[in-house]
């Protein structure tokens, strides 16, 4: 467990991608680079939140390829199913949580929020959580590991 007792950060990729403005800026030119430009946004502040982190998308059909469970790494990246939304892959996710008090949601959508909060996990709106994030997107290299970032193969086409 990490800051204030939250196990798993859940942030809801799109909506936080349209709250950065770099991120905004380059989605209009290059979906794959903006998400990529979040991710490693997310990579230099999460891991100090929580020990499990996971960015969902809106994915297959939507620009992303989806998975049928999220990936085990440090930080997973997950696409939701074409049927679904990625807030209703969060709030399910939270729903059938044992303890959803455990898990804090980075979000700005007002509905996903309600859902979330009703079934007792924590949320914190995107602006604020931006406000905690390193600037310019890019992490410093750690001594753990000086080789490539997560970021770095973030899937810029997803079908290969």
């Amino acid at each position: 467990m990490k800051q204030g007792g939250i196990d798993w950060l859940l942030i809801d990729g799109y909506s936080l991608l349209h709250r950065d403005p770099t991120c905004k800026a380059l989605l209009a030119r290059d979906l794959g680079l903006a998400r990529q430009l979040l991710v490693r946004r997310v990579e230099g502040i999460a891991a100090c939140w929580a020990t499990r982190v996971t960015v969902v998308f809106d994915g297959r059909g939507r620009g992303g390829a989806g998975t049928d469970e999220p990936l085990q790494t440090p930080l997973e990246i997950y696409f939701a199913p074409t049927q679904l939304t990625a807030d209703t892959v969060i709030e399910r996710w939270v729903c059938a949580a044992l303890q959803p008090d455990r898990i804090m949601v980075i979000t700005s959508d007002h509905a996903e929020i309600q859902t979330i909060m009703a079934a007792g996990a924590n949320y914190m709106d995107c602006d604020d959580f931006l406000a905690r994030a390193p600037r310019h997107g890019v992490t410093r290299p750690s001594k753990r590991d000086s080789g490539p970032q997560l970021g770095d193969f973030f899937p810029l086409n997803p079908a290969k």
